[in-house]
């Protein structure tokens, strides 16, 4: 039998407690573009490894999977067994993503989060001793509140005012007739196939 669930709940807290109010390591590198796994680098910029790092833990967390996985716990066409199979299903590619540290590969996670692919590690390792929904359901509220809180964190350092100089507001009437022939193409595209 492997690490009981308690353990790997109480790891996942204790993370969660450290990086409540004081930024995680794991931000302030990517926030200064440091991805010793080399990850993304489009354009010479690591902005879109950080729109990863916010949009993936998004999903993976309170916005999706979050509300998902409760609905799942919740119904009583799904047993524990599922839940575990959905949990594996769901996570295994994108936290491998995150944060293996592959020996063969990246000399380091690869969006900067070994502690995604560690925990969900732990908690597949630990599986075996839940028998029952309750049980599965406090191991998650703990893994949905880690990745959450690292969402939060990605969320709150993205250099959201670049976004903002990219988009530029139509000003003049030439920049809005350019803007209706735009439009006019993109119709014709959009319903081309109608």
């Amino acid at each position: 039998m492997g690490i009981h669930w308690t353990q790997v709940k109480d790891e996942i807290e204790q993370e969660i407690d450290r990086i409540w109010l004081d930024e995680p390591i794991e931000v302030t590198l990517s926030k200064h573009g440091y991805f010793p796994g080399n990850a993304g680098k489009s354009h010479d910029t690591y902005i879109g490894n950080m729109f990863f790092q916010v949009s993936e833990l998004q999903g993976l967390g309170p916005y999706i999977m979050e509300p998902l996985m409760y609905q799942a716990l919740a119904d009583d066409s799904f047993d524990v067994e599922h839940i575990k199979k959905m949990f594996i299903f769901t996570y295994y590619r994108k936290c491998k993503l995150l944060g293996d540290e592959d020996p063969n590969g990246a000399p380091a996670a690869w969006f900067n989060l070994p502690k995604a692919w560690r925990f969900y590690n732990l908690c597949v390792e630990c599986f075996d001793t839940i028998d029952n929904k309750k049980d599965m359901k406090d191991l998650l509220w703990s893994w949905f509140g880690y990745l959450t809180r690292m969402y939060r964190w990605f969320s709150t350092v993205y250099p959201w005012e670049c976004c903002g100089q990219l988009m530029k507001p139509v000003t003049c009437l030439e920049d809005a007739e350019k803007l209706v022939e735009l439009a006019k193409i993109g119709d014709q595209v959009l319903h081309a196939n109608v």
